[in-house]
């Protein structure tokens, strides 16, 4: 049974981290509230399950012509020291503080979603998409 929720938790997980959406949290969620790994090694466990649905995710949007290349590289780099002095603090903090760091940002992350409202972009009002036709325009 362990096996069958692990296997659904890291195919959910997978579909929400190929569109961008974040599935490490859910896998980190199931691996320590159900699976029963400690904080840091379960971050562990995730960044290699990460890894290589990352690089077929990013084959996939690259071969449709959906990254920004001049964009994404230096976001990456930046990304990447990110991550080094995210490692380093990890270490220094501890799983029972990493749990707790990440209990917050979830919550934070999900009251944000609640309640945030996106601005509609509002269109010119001689916009193609805004003029309607008469009926001596149309054929």
């Amino acid at each position: 049974m362990n096996m069958i929720w692990g296997s659904i938790a890291a195919f959910l997980s997978g579909m929400a981290g190929s569109m961008g959406l974040g599935g490490g949290s859910v896998f980190l969620l199931y691996l320590t509230l159900f699976a029963g790994v400690e904080q840091l090694a379960a971050q562990g466990i995730n960044l290699v399950f990460f890894l290589p649905i990352a690089a077929l995710s990013l084959i996939l949007y690259a071969r449709k012509k959906l990254v920004d290349w001049k964009t994404a590289l230096p976001i990456a780099l930046v990304g990447f020291i990110g991550a080094v002095g995210g490692t380093l603090l990890a270490n220094v903090l501890g799983g029972d503080m990493l749990r707790k760091v990440l209990a917050v940002g979830l919550f934070l992350l999900g009251i944000r979603e609640l309640f945030h409202r996106e601005k509609k972009e509002e269109q010119p009002a001689n916009s193609e998409e805004n003029k309607t036709s008469s009926p001596q325009d149309r054929p």
